[in-house]
């Protein structure tokens, strides 16, 4: 080195010594990030897989249901009378007396069949097609208690109760940091034409070892926002002090269905309910957009008080451009709610909405499916990209 640099060197205070303790922190820095995506990700990387691919098969779950009715979702002849709820109900006890029904789904079309939700004291969930003009039970299909094993499992609960919430909890927050420090991996050190070409692109032709890396951090990269809107929304669902945080941002009440169910008349064996087909018809009036409505149906006449909500499209746990209600079974009016229980209900449902691919119809779902298969294979690609550079040392040892 020339002697006019080291002059020049000790006289700005030595900046050589300064680039050299630059450079030594970027590195540990760097180790740190590293290690952390590593060791993190292997630690997780079998619960993130089962919850991806477990959310990815609840995400068409309402399509599969229905899917699986068949013809049953339409009725052979339209009549001019139409049986009450009342009547359906009883028709389907009937045909079904160890069956309990807990809500009913009826659409504006008049040649939809009733969609009747029911279970047994073992549980045993499952949706009945019932013809509206006539209360025959069309058909039955065991996808709803599938689809309830899957939530489950996808949450945790299934089958280790609490202890299962709180694992796969612990495992979607370190998948959030998965997320951040993978894009410090992927970030290149310079941008120029053959590092935006691999952090872009996938090379075709390339060894095993290549191309899994290339689908590690290719498609990682693209997924990065969708993924995290996915994990976040599912903190939000499950965590108690996130979900807290999130109504007191947007002004809404934590646990506004439970909030709204606590909002009903006083019981008064003197009274008598009101005929729920008023009730069904007033809320399709209340927008022409509403083409279905969701009642519940009360267990025992303690329950003074009926949930309904009215919707372009009501699924499992989806609600499209919708609205929750709480009836007074007295009267069969409308229960005026709080507005921040009803921003609670908003905010509760476009979480579950963003979180399962509800947002946009066919459309939110397909791309929700395409950001779940990449967070489902991520594990995947991570675990053989450190097996194969174990193997490599392994190799290179003895040698």
């Amino acid at each position: 080195m020339p002697a006019w640099f080291l002059s020049l060197s000790i006289m700005t205070n030595n900046p050589i010594k300064r680039t050299e303790k630059k450079v030594k922190q970027k590195s540990q820095w760097s180790k740190l990030n590293h290690w952390l995506h590593l060791w993190l990700g292997l630690s997780s990387g079998i619960i993130v897989f089962i919850v991806s691919l477990t959310g990815i098969l609840f995400i068409f779950c309402d399509d599969i249901i229905d899917g699986l009715a068949s013809d049953a979702l339409y009725v052979k002849e339209v009549k001019e009378q139409r049986l009450t709820p009342e009547e359906i109900l009883k028709a389907f006890k009937k045909q079904h007396p160890d069956r309990k029904a807990s809500y009913f789904i009826t659409y504006r079309d008049p040649k939809r069949s009733v969609k009747l939700a029911s279970s047994t004291k073992e549980r045993d969930l499952q949706f009945s097609w019932v013809d509206p003009y006539t209360g025959k039970v069309l058909t039955s299909g065991k996808a709803y208690d599938f689809f309830y094993v899957v939530a489950h499992v996808h949450s945790g609960e299934m089958p280790f109760g609490k202890t299962g919430n709180l694992i796969v909890e612990i495992s979607v927050w370190i998948f959030l940091i998965e997320l951040i420090t993978g894009i410090i991996l992927w970030w290149p050190k310079k941008w120029n034409r053959s590092t935006r070409l691999q952090s872009f692109t996938i090379k075709k032709n390339a060894s095993f070892k290549r191309l899994n890396y290339d689908l590690h951090n290719v498609p990682g990269f693209y997924n990065l926002l969708p993924a995290l809107l996915i994990t976040i929304t599912g903190l939000v669902i499950v965590n108690k002090t996130l979900n807290k945080t999130t109504h007191k941002v947007f002004d809404g009440f934590p646990r506004s269905y439970a909030a709204m169910r606590d909002i009903k008349p006083e019981y008064d064996s003197t009274k008598t309910f009101a005929a729920l087909n008023p009730i069904v018809e007033r809320l399709f009036l209340k927008d022409a957009a509403v083409e279905q409505v969701k009642l519940s149906i009360a267990a025992k006449d303690s329950i003074t008080s009926l949930s309904a909500v009215a919707a372009k499209d009501i699924g499992l746990k989806g609600v499209q451009n919708g609205k929750t209600f709480a009836i007074n079974r007295y009267t069969g009016q409308e229960i005026e709610i709080p507005v921040k229980v009803m921003n609670g209900l908003y905010i509760d449902e476009t979480t579950m909405n963003l979180h399962i691919g509800f947002w946009a119809g066919w459309l939110g779902k397909i791309f929700t499916l395409l950001v779940g298969l990449v967070c489902m294979f991520l594990p995947i690609t991570g675990f053989l990209i450190w097996y194969g550079r174990q193997n490599k040392k392994k190799k290179t040892s003895l040698t």
